[in-house]
């Protein structure tokens, strides 16, 4: 017999646990299913699209930024620190546009996929695929190498960012259907 004290509750045994885990999940679907009667379904109000001179905006500002990506394919230490800073803003804008205006933010996270086609149609991907890579290697690159691993890094999760909003952005399209 197992002696019991304040400081030592019993064990439960592998069955009790699991009929309590059962008994705590159910709880936990009756109080969401109560909470959903509750609050029926708000409409979703959302902002207008971009106009076409906010559309150009930011296209201008991810060419800019392909613009430095595609002359900065070299190891000199101004070159990666601009191309760093390029796959950061590219990156931010494929997150959630924190380089815009408020304004313009709002009324493309309403459209997520109008931002990834904008970044698409400004030619980041090769610019950003370019840049997975590091820069030849020659004898006159300084050492140690400035900012080794870190532009590829960036490219990296620029394009990883743009492949998730891509994926959600089908998925919508997919659970929407009627």
């Amino acid at each position: 017999r197992q002696q019991h004290t304040v400081n030592n509750p019993p064990l439960l045994s592998f069955m009790e646990f699991q009929r309590h885990q059962s008994h705590c999940l159910s709880e936990r679907k009756g109080q969401k299913r109560k909470l959903d009667q509750n609050f029926p379904e708000e409409r979703q109000i959302s902002a207008p699209p971009p106009t076409a001179d906010e559309r150009a905006s930011l296209l201008a500002e991810v060419v800019n930024q392909v613009n430095i990506l595609e002359s900065t394919f070299t190891w000199n230490e101004a070159d990666r620190a601009a191309a760093k800073r390029a796959t950061h803003a590219l990156a931010d804008l494929a997150k959630n546009g924190n380089s815009m205006s408020p304004t313009l933010r709002s009324r493309l996270n309403c459209c997520g996929e109008e931002v990834v086609n904008v970044i698409v149609e400004g030619g980041a991907i090769p610019a950003l695929i370019k840049h997975l890579q590091a820069p030849p290697v020659n004898d006159c690159v300084p050492k140690p190498l400035p900012f080794e691993h870190e532009v590829e890094k960036g490219s990296a999760f620029a394009l990883g960012l743009l492949a998730v909003k891509c994926f959600v952005s089908m998925l919508d399209k997919a659970l929407t259907l009627p």
